[in-house]
């Protein structure tokens, strides 16, 4: 029978165990949030800076860091500035879950959330249903999981983005530098036009193409200008 020795080094991290045993988040999302959790508090934490020390490209590090914002081990919120103006996202990491922190007692900062405790499964053993309900109980899944999967989330400072999960990485992808600010500006020109569109990540796209080729970096609106910048 092989042996496996791990050789441990002086240098190490001490973080939570909870994402590394979370079952429902892929193995790619636990090592960015691992390289996260292990980098100084005064560290470049953009899509640029963990690009720069990870294999993958940014779009990968961007789409990874979508499932931990779904997962809800990232949340944004938005800032403004002493005008009421739009500054920038704040971003905050946590080792374990606001909603799983809250299932239990839980008073430390999200830097130093306490691991929770493994519970034992208590579901009851199937005893032996009929092959029909097994295949009814699967039909039900999928439609659960079809639902879910096109239910579409508020974004923008007055909540009328409408976005899926599916639609919400695609604008990730294609605008991983300012996505957030199209968010914003679709959301700001709604609000104050009252207009409404049937696809809001169409009408972010249509607006990019509209848009002067010359044009480099960021982009004016009536009421907005945005200037460059990046963050996670």
């Amino acid at each position: 029978m092989a042996v496996i020795r791990v050789e441990k080094n002086r240098n190490f991290t001490t973080m939570s165990n909870y994402h590394l045993r979370d079952k429902d988040l892929s193995l790619k999302a636990k090592g960015l949030l691992s390289q996260i959790l292990s980098l100084p508090d005064d560290w470049d934490y953009s899509v640029r800076g963990l690009a720069s020390i990870c294999l993958e490209g940014k779009d990968c590090i961007v789409t990874t860091l979508k499932e931990l914002e779904i997962k809800g081990y990232l949340v944004r919120k938005q800032l403004r500035d002493a005008n009421g103006r739009l500054s920038g996202i704040e971003y905050i990491i946590y080792e374990t879950p606001p909603e799983q922190c809250a299932d239990s007692p839980c008073t430390e900062k999200p830097d130093t959330v306490k691991q929770d405790a493994d519970r034992p499964n208590t579901a009851k053993p199937d005893e032996g249903n009929p092959p029909q309900l097994n295949t009814n109980k699967t039909k039900t899944k999928e439609i659960k999981d079809r639902e879910k999967k096109e239910l579409r989330h508020k974004y923008g400072a007055y909540g009328n983005v409408l976005l899926s999960d599916e639609d919400f990485e695609k604008l990730m992808a294609e605008f991983p530098a300012d996505y957030t600010q199209r968010i914003e500006r679709l959301s700001e020109y709604m609000a104050s036009s009252g207009k409404s569109y049937k696809s809001h990540l169409a009408t972010i796209r249509s607006w990019a193409r509209k848009e002067k080729p010359t044009v480099q970096r960021g982009y004016s609106h009536d009421i907005y200008k945005y200037e460059e910048g990046e963050s996670l």
